[in-house]
């Protein structure tokens, strides 16, 4: 813009001069009901300086279409990185665009946990997110994820499969609830199982059969029938008295018959299995009391 108004100045004043010089002439002009007589240079010098005032507010009038267009594209790029970062991280906030537009439908198609992340210098959130991929457990906390963000339940998820007693507890408040559960089950110890109503598994009680709270684990667990009967196989091996196996298993009615019948107490448990309508230990102890002779274990695993 320097040049170009030194360079109209300087034809401006060659145009007067070069008027001047050819004629003194004058010309009159009515401008609003005034009329002004100036000599023909001057006026070419008036005419050609407003055409230069015009010209001057055309090119200010570009330079700040520019400078606008050029600040918008500029957040629009800062705008677009947040978006995508946002659009990585699940957040459903995105920032306006102004000018690049066109952007907007591939910043949709992005899924977060569906690009294969590697190690950035310029993003760090990429870094943590590579780790989440990679199995581990961070710290999310700067993120501020709602309980239903992926990435914060890939965390959880991560902390599971770690056995991290701390993500273990905090996933019984979100969607992972389940295989948290399962997996507590598996890892506490017998107060913390009764305690926190954890599920209770087949192996918990296997381990802990000398347990004094035994009878609180069989009685708060739901196994299955064969589950519960290797139970009674393994505590009959080292338990010498009848009555206390048998008052173990007494709600348990399946398991209860069977003991009965390993303590060949047949008329019990053919009373047992008749008031109770099981068909299949009552069709065996009507067999037994027939003089066929069936092995209860192998009766056992052909029927349950």
């Amino acid at each position: 813009m320097k040049k170009y108004s030194i360079l109209s100045f300087i034809l401006i004043g060659l145009a007067g001069l070069f008027t001047y010089i050819n004629t003194n002439a004058t010309t009159t002009f009515s401008l609003f009901g005034v009329n002004i007589t100036l000599y023909n240079a001057l006026w070419t010098v008036l005419f050609l300086f407003v055409f230069y005032l015009i010209s001057m507010i055309f090119f200010a009038i570009e330079k700040f279409k520019n400078f606008k267009f050029d600040r918008n594209v500029k957040k629009d790029k800062n705008n677009i990185l947040k978006n995508i970062e946002n659009k990585i991280l699940y957040k459903n906030k995105l920032l306006p665009i102004i000018e690049l537009k066109d952007l907007e439908e591939f910043i949709e198609m992005i899924e977060g946990d569906k690009i294969k992340f590697k190690e950035s210098k310029n993003s760090p959130f990429l870094n943590d997110l590579m780790k989440l991929q990679n199995g581990e457990v961070i710290d999310l906390k700067k993120y501020k994820f709602d309980t239903n963000n992926p990435w914060y339940l890939k965390n959880l998820e991560n902390g599971i499969l770690k056995e991290d007693k701390e993500k273990l507890k905090e996933a019984l408040n979100s969607p992972l609830k389940d295989k948290a559960l399962q997996v507590l089950g598996k890892i506490s110890d017998v107060k913390e199982i009764l305690a926190n109503n954890y599920p209770i598994f087949k192996e918990t009680i296997l381990n802990n059969l000398d347990h004094p709270r035994l009878n609180e684990l069989i009685e708060k667990s739901n196994l299955s029938n064969k589950d519960y009967i290797e139970i009674a196989q393994a505590l009959h091996k080292n338990t010498k008295n009848p009555e206390t196996l048998l008052e173990l298993f007494k709600n348990k009615k399946v398991v209860y018959i069977y003991l009965l019948i390993e303590y060949e107490m047949i008329d019990k448990a053919l009373e047992e299995a008749k008031e109770n309508d099981i068909k299949y230990f009552e069709y065996y102890l009507l067999l037994r009391k027939e003089g066929v002779k069936i092995d209860i274990k192998e009766y056992m695993d052909a029927t349950i």
